[in-house]
């Protein structure tokens, strides 16, 4: 069976930022924290995942898929969010009856019980949500269809500490059954290392450190300090 995502000689340049990574593998199942600062390549990585962007050079495959020539197959198996996704300006249970259409793993049982545990009224319409709604309706969108592999660019914007734990647990309880495999992206980085198997830090477009937390905190006291101590990215 493919690996979730897999990635050789990655190359990418815009202006005067460049990712480079050379080799990528995950396992089936896991979940991986991808942590860095502003501008390091985190939302790159992500959106070429997800076939929003298109590499320069290298190959780039989800379930042995290109997500860039490939992307309706990749698609139909790979839930992405982030915190600035649109949404379609429809009350909510019309949406979800719009998106119910494209995807044949819909799971109106499970729509159901998130809609309930994240508190959205399906008769509000999304004009009238507030940023923290909007997070919880993406995510709801996104394990909607029960993905294979699941693309997280900062789940939990707009939600206070125990909201935000609260959501990266319903999402683990969701995906953790050893098949489903999680790359979240936050500058929460406790979040992060609460809920990751593997970290990857990424610095100036590369991937500097790969392991446990405590493998990539390094000499540093914690995780939260070794991010504090990496590589600026004038981007």
């Amino acid at each position: 069976m493919p690996s979730p995502f897999a990635i050789d000689n990655l190359q990418l340049r815009r202006g005067k930022f460049s990712l480079d990574i050379p080799h990528l593998v995950v396992e089936q199942g896991s979940v991986i924290g991808l942590v860095g600062r502003n501008g390091a390549g985190k939302s790159t990585l992500l959106e070429l995942l997800a076939g929003l962007r298109r590499a320069d050079g290298g190959t780039v495959r989800v379930f042995g898929l290109d997500p860039w020539t490939q992307g309706e197959k990749v698609r139909l198996r790979t839930g992405w969010m982030s915190d600035d996704m649109p949404i379609w300006a429809l009350q909510i249970d019309q949406l979800l009856a719009t998106l119910r259409g494209f995807y044949p793993t819909w799971d109106d049982g499970l729509v159901a019980s998130l809609a309930d545990r994240l508190e959205l009224d399906p008769t509000r319409h999304v004009s009238t949500l507030s940023k923290g709604e909007h997070t919880r309706l993406r995510l709801l969108l996104t394990l909607a269809f029960k993905p294979d592999l699941l693309l997280l660019d900062e789940p939990a914007t707009g939600l206070d500490v125990p909201s935000r734990r609260a959501l990266l647990e319903l999402i683990l309880g969701v995906v953790r059954d050893g098949t489903r495999t999680v790359l979240v992206s936050s500058h929460q980085v406790d979040d992060v290392e609460r809920i990751a198997d593997r970290i990857l830090l990424i610095e100036s477009g590369r991937i500097t450190a790969d392991g446990t937390a405590a493998h990539v905190a390094g000499s540093a006291p914690n995780l939260e300090e070794r991010l504090a101590g990496a590589r600026d990215l004038a981007r």
